[in-house]
Order: structure tokens, then C-alpha cells, then sequence
């Protein structure tokens, strides 16, 4: 009746135990990361922290440092963690399960000797020690459990899960392309302010010496005070418009470095961005858009976890079957106790109250929901491509007349000044020409980065937005003579 020793047994649990506690966490993150890098390579270092910041840059510091793919990083990972959950469900589980029991000791005729049915004894003669008025029993089994049959519930479960991680993984992508043309958009806007801020200093300049010329002209009797005050009013306005463009560029850095991820932006930005002259028809993106699209795949996967779904819920009407084993490392009177048991038990569902009913046509609701989801997004889809491609197109025929209006302005300020210089005509139309010229000019500056943006809005609206990282094309290379010109980047 000795009882059998288990400090091994005690010590390698506790170890397995322990060992199951410890997560490598940068090993977690480095799941979902692989998945970004793959797309966008982290940035290489660089020994010249103001040296200048591309827009191809720009967009690789915001994949590494965003929080919003963070998150949605982490829904990636808990896919993956579910899908090992699922496999799990075809393994046994093995577990120890130490139990100590006391009692009152029965009186009477119910009062036995400790192995006996009369004090509750197992099967096997596994009984109760006595100690005074109570009864004690010591049992340290090791458990094991199987699923052997589950109604197919865990090969639909698991199908759902591997969905389940095609649909994060889409949508994870899909949010990184989100965040690449939210850049892009604040670069450029940065870019549209700081070229405005130039052309407006170069207009004050000339319109402050035009102030300086027309005061000395009053002073000597050859110009009127109605001159001077309409050359000072325009040089007024210049320099408010211009005070307006720096408050801008100032707000714009803080947008870009808080886009990027970075405490600050204070290097020159370059636009490496080169918007080709011809591109491929509207119908060629819509079809881009359909193989590529990442939310349009994150949607078809997601339609496809909703029926495995279904398929899950519908097992539920199967009949089950489990095997559980106990093996016992001690047991009171160990050897006259039983070593092992096993039990083999099937479960028919007969009557559930309508719950399985309920769980089908729940999993029905959801799948249903799923595809009108890619319906919806499958037409977002066409209609955005639609929108930004007549949106390039657009800002290119505006950019063609805004270049034709500034040559005329620029012709028209020289014939002003001719004019006036030869007193053929007043002060106020020289001003109205330059007014006229320094707008066009702003115009076309304006529209020239809004080509840029609307470029990249077609390119993330069919699916193909991709950073120009190491002088690599914007979207993806073409595999034959017949594919569409692809972007590019400037040398």
C-alpha cells in the first residue's frame, strides 16, 4: 500500500506548465509585419537625418511606424490564433488532474471499511482513508479527451478559420493602402503650399518695387496718389495670401509627420512621383480592380467563412462522438485500485428547443450578409475607378488650358507694362494683368499636384497602389507587350 512516488511527474508538469506561459511577442508581431514588408520594405536607414524626404519614403516610415495597421495587425494575428484553436479540436488534450476528497466518516450500518461501496470505494477497490470521524481520498489522474466524431462541425470550422485568415489578411492590405494614399495626399498638399508660398514671394517682390517706384514717382509730380494706393492695396493682398500659404505649410508639415509617424518633418519633400503621359483604358482598371482590389478579396473571403459557417451550424444536427482515459499516477491503495479507465460516449441531439434551428438560420442571415457586402463593395469598386479616371483625365485637359492661360497672362502683363511705360494705358491695368498672371499661376500649380493625387486615387481604386521603393514602378510590372504603361520614378 505504498503509495506510488510522483515528484517527477509533479515537476515536469510544472515545467510544462510555465513553458506554456512564456509568448515571444516580437516573434507575434513579426506575423502580421512580414505581411506589410512584403508590400512595403521598410525604409533603409540613413546617416543624414535632413536629408530629403521622397514621397516613396514618406509612405515606407508610415507602414512601419501607423497605428491603425497595428491594430488591424492584431486582428490578422487572433485569425491565425484561431485557426490553431480549430486544429486543436482534432487533437486530444491531456491534462492532470489531481483531486483530494474529505467526508464525513458514516455511522451505523452505512459505517464500512475504507474500500468498501458503504463509503463510497471506486470500482477497483480505490478507497477512503480513515481518520478519526472523516474520510480522505488522495487520486492524481492524468486525463486525456478526443472528438472522434463531431458531425464534420470541425473540418467546417476549420475551412472557416483559414477564410477567416484570407479576409484579415486582404483587409490588412487594404488598410495599408489607405494609409499610403492619406500620405500622398498630405505630401502633396504640402507641396501645393510651398510652391504657392514661392510663386507669392516672387509676386510681393516685384509688387513691393512697384510700391517703391510708384512712391518715388509721386514725390516727383509723375504719378497720383490713386496709383500708389491701388499698387499698395494689391502688394497688401499678395502678402496676405502669402501669409495664408505659410500658416499652411506650417499645419501641413504637422499633418505629414503625424501621418508618417514621426515626432516632426522638416526636410525638403521631393516628389518622385512620375504620372505617366499614357495609361490604359477605364475598362483594363476596372478589371485590375476585380483581381486586386484588396477589400473586394477581403469581401469574397469573408462570403466564404460565412458558408463554411453555415456548414458548422448544420453539424450541430449530427450525432458526436468522444473517448475520455484516465490513467492514475496514485491512488489511495494504489495497489489494489484500478490503474486506467476509459469511456466511450456518443451524444444523439433529439430535442434542442429550436437552438440548432436558430444557429442555421442565424449562419443562413450572416452568409447572406457577406455577399451582399462584396455586392456592395464589388460596385464601390467600379464606381471609384469610374470617378478617379475621369478625374485624371479631367485635371489633364485643365491642366493643358491652365498652361494656355498663363502663357496669354504672362503675354498680357508684357503688353500692359509696354503699354503704361508708353502712358497708353493706367497703373490699375498692370496690376489686373499681374493679379491675373500670379492666379493662373497658382492654378496650374494646384492642378498639376491635384493630377498627381487623382493618379494615385485611380491606381488605389483598381487595387494597384504600391510604393515606388527602391526605383520600383508604382504598380505591378507588366508581363507581356500588350499590358498598359506602367508608372514610374523619376531618376
Amino acid at each position: 500500500m505504498t503509495p506510488r512516488p510522483i515528484s517527477a511527474w509533479g515537476i515536469l508538469a510544472a515545467l510544462l506548465m510555465v513553458g506554456g506561459c512564456a509568448v515571444d511577442q516580437q516573434k507575434e508581431v513579426d506575423k502580421y509585419r512580414r505581411v506589410l514588408d512584403a508590400v512595403v520594405p521598410a525604409p533603409a536607414p540613413t546617416t543624414q537625418p535632413h536629408a530629403a524626404l521622397t514621397l516613396a519614403r514618406a509612405m515606407a516610415i508610415a507602414s512601419q511606424n501607423n497605428e491603425t495597421l497595428g491594430l488591424n495587425g492584431e486582428d490578422y494575428l487572433q485569425a491565425l490564433i484561431d485557426k490553431n484553436r480549430a486544429v486543436a479540436n482534432f487533437l486530444p488534450t491531456v491534462s492532470l488532474q489531481p483531486n483530494f476528497a474529505v467526508e464525513q466518516k458514516p455511522s451505523g450500518s452505512a459505517s464500512a471499511t475504507p474500500g468498501s461501496a458503504g463509503v463510497g470505494a471506486t470500482s477497483g477497490g480505490g478507497g477512503f482513508r480513515t481518520h478519526g470521524s472523516t474520510l480522505t481520498r488522495f487520486e492524481a489522474p492524468v486525463v486525456g479527451d478526443i472528438n472522434l466524431f463531431n458531425g464534420f462541425g470541425d473540418i467546417a470550422n476549420l475551412r472557416a478559420a483559414k477564410a477567416t485568415i484570407e479576409q484579415r489578411r486582404h483587409a490588412l492590405l487594404d488598410v495599408q493602402q489607405t494609409v499610403l494614399l492619406n500620405v500622398s495626399q498630405v505630401f502633396y498638399q504640402v507641396l501645393r503650399s510651398e510652391q504657392q508660398v514661392e510663386q507669392l514671394r516672387n509676386s510681393l517682390q516685384v509688387q513691393e518695387a512697384r510700391v517703391a517706384d510708384q512712391e518715388d514717382k509721386l514725390k516727383n509730380g509723375l504719378a497720383t496718389q490713386l496709383e500708389v494706393a491701388q499698387s499698395q492695396a494689391q502688394a497688401a493682398a499678395t502678402a496676405a495670401q502669402l501669409a495664408q500659404a505659410e500658416g499652411d505649410v506650417i499645419t501641413g508639415r504637422s499633418t505629414l509627420a503625424f501621418v508618417v509617424g514621426v515626432p516632426s518633418v522638416a526636410q525638403t519633400l521631393v516628389d518622385d512621383l512620375t504620372v505617366p503621359d499614357r495609361r490604359a483604358d477605364e475598362s483594363e482598371f476596372e478589371a485590375q480592380a476585380l483581381a486586386h482590389r484588396q477589400d473586394l478579396l477581403a469581401a469574397g473571403a469573408q462570403v466564404a467563412a460565412a458558408r463554411h459557417s453555415v456548414d458548422v451550424a448544420i453539424s450541430e444536427y449530427y450525432p458526436s462522438v468522444s473517448l475520455n482515459a484516465a490513467g492514475f499516477l496514485y491512488r489511495e491503495f494504489y495497489s489494489d485500485a484500478s490503474k486506467w479507465d476509459a469511456i466511450l460516449s456518443a451524444n444523439v441531439p433529439i430535442f434542442s428547443a429550436g437552438r440548432i434551428k436558430a444557429d442555421v438560420r442565424v449562419a443562413w442571415s450572416r452568409l447572406r450578409q457577406a455577399a451582399l457586402s462584396e455586392s456592395q463593395v464589388r460596385r464601390q469598386a467600379f464606381e471609384d475607378v469610374q470617378t478617379s479616371y475621369q478625374n485624371v483625365l479631367t485635371s489633364e485637359r485643365r491642366i493643358k488650358e491652365l498652361q494656355e492661360e498663363v502663357r496669354a497672362a504672362d503675354e498680357a502683363l508684357r503688353q500692359a507694362q509696354a503699354q503704361f511705360n508708353n502712358g497708353q494705358a493706367i497703373l490699375l491695368d498692370v496690376l489686373t494683368a499681374q493679379d491675373q498672371l500670379l492666379s493662373a499661376q497658382l492654378n496650374l500649380t494646384s492642378a498639376r499636384f491635384d493630377r498627381s493625387v487623382f493618379y494615385l486615387n485611380l491606381l488605389r481604386a483598381s487595387g494597384q497602389l504600391l510604393p515606388y521603393v527602391g526605383g520600383k514602378p508604382t504598380s505591378r510590372p507588366t508581363t507581356d507587350a500588350t499590358s498598359p504603361p506602367q508608372p514610374g520614378v523619376r531618376k
